[in-house]
């Protein structure tokens, strides 16, 4: 698969199971309670300098589906398949069940400056419905290049370390979607290994508390 300029500032939103079974993303609930359910377990708003970030809800139903259904994004996040409306409630759900259980869960991403329009969505999940957790993000195509999805990236970072007590965390993407890499890269992440991850070449990062405040 080769690099396209311009591609998606974010990683992908991958499948419990591979093969013809449908997207099923968020798969949270069997998983979420093996993080630490004694820290942040409530909704919690996040408020970075240019940036507002509050867990995904109903009413983003519409805004998300068009998102995520966008020619350049999906290339990466959903490996190119155009999800129906109810996959995205589906992971809304999940998401909300997990937010009021751990405290983690998707974020959906606005502008300070615009409150209320979607720009872009960043948060955690477990891995493959597993006890590892990563990080996931993606901004509207208008917006890349501008630096939101670190700056979106790194807060919520935090929010897993410090409010979920998370020890680790980490990062996938596709080996061609070096806009990812780039963005880990920045946050702090190492580098952990390359390997083909369900039919794809793979890259992961990780990261823990004291490498992200390293990286400033």
């Amino acid at each position: 698969m080769r690099a396209l300029p311009g591609v998606l500032d974010g990683a992908r939103l991958r499948r419990q199971a591979g093969g013809g079974r449908k997207p099923s993303m968020f798969a949270y609930a069997p998983a979420c309670g093996k993080l630490d359910r004694a820290r942040g377990k409530s909704m919690s708003t996040i408020r970075t300098d240019r940036l507002i970030l509050r867990p995904i809800a109903a009413s983003d139903t519409d805004a998300l589906h068009a998102f995520w259904t966008d020619p350049a994004v999906r290339k990466y996040l959903w490996d190119n398949e155009i999800i129906s409306r109810e996959t995205v409630v589906e992971i809304i759900e999940a998401s909300e069940r997990c937010f009021a259980e751990i405290g983690a869960g998707l974020f959906a991403v606005e502008l300070a400056e615009a409150p209320g329009e979607l720009v872009g969505f960043c948060g955690l999940r477990h891995m493959d419905g597993g006890e590892e957790i990563e990080l996931l993000y993606g901004i509207l195509p208008k917006h890349w290049g501008e630096g939101l999805v670190s700056e979106a990236a790194r807060a919520v970072l935090r929010h897993g370390f410090d409010q979920c007590g998370l020890a680790r965390i980490l990062g996938a993407t596709d080996t061609p979607n070096q806009r990812s890499v780039r963005v880990m890269q920045r946050l702090g992440m190492v580098f952990q290994e390359r390997r083909q991850y369900k039919g794809l070449d793979t890259v992961f990062y990780s990261i823990s508390p004291s490498e992200l405040a390293d990286a400033g």
